[in-house]
């Protein structure tokens, strides 16, 4: 389940009663009252596995390519699964969390700021928030998965993702048919889209006029 702002109350509902079905006191699970904000720096005994920040968004260094080059790699992408018919949803999803990560907070600093703070065990409520108190990563203990909990800034950032993408599909069906999908090839469209260009080039240099006094 993707954690967002309006499935929270359900998915901390849901791990909730995952914990109280641990009748021992002794249990390290039994001592995490999932999203309780007062328990995050409250130490617990149980094993987890560590975040693998290569799959969890998060803020970088540097971005992974300019915004110009994400809009391209954004259609490129969508040339391509149009060519082949397919989604390539690992493609997908990857360009996605680092389109998207341009506006990510550091989940990676929250994380060590508060691992610092239970000598480098899980906090009890098994979840990480801001310095302004906001949600940003969870820990489900029972399935060991890591959930970054997307920010408004992320949900904006993936909608204007969504925006270039579905465009430049439409712009595909437009020119070649909803039939192309899958039958034209991707050099093809290479080669369309470069004719373009250099149409449009020579259009406007003949607009262009030179003045000498």
């Amino acid at each position: 389940m993707q954690i967002t702002r309006d499935n929270y109350s359900q998915y901390a509902q849901m791990v909730q009663q995952m914990f109280r079905k641990r009748a021992s006191s002794n249990d390290p699970l039994a001592q995490c009252d999932y999203g309780n904000f007062s328990l995050r720096f409250k130490p617990v005994d149980i094993n987890f596995t560590k975040p693998n920040w290569d799959t969890i968004m998060t803020k970088r260094d540097k971005p992974a390519m300019s915004e110009e080059e994400f809009d391209e790699a954004i259609k490129e992408l969508a040339r391509k699964e149009f060519a082949t018919g397919k989604r390539d949803d690992d493609a997908y999803r990857k360009l996605c969390m680092q389109h998207g990560e341009t506006v990510s907070p550091d989940r990676k600093a929250i994380y060590e700021s508060s691992m610092k703070k239970t000598g480098g065990k899980m906090n009890a409520a098994c979840m990480f928030w801001d310095s302004k108190g906001n949600k940003t990563l969870s820990y489900n203990p029972e399935s060991r998965n890591w959930k970054a909990i997307s920010t408004d800034e992320e949900f904006a950032r993936a909608r204007v993702f969504t925006s270039i993408y579905n465009d430049e599909l439409a712009r595909l069906k437009e020119e070649y048919g909803e039939k192309a999908k899958g039958n034209v090839s991707y050099s093809k469209i290479k080669v369309d889209i470069s004719a373009e260009e250099s149409k449009e080039k020579n259009n406007n240099e003949g607009n262009t006029i030179d003045l000498q006094i």
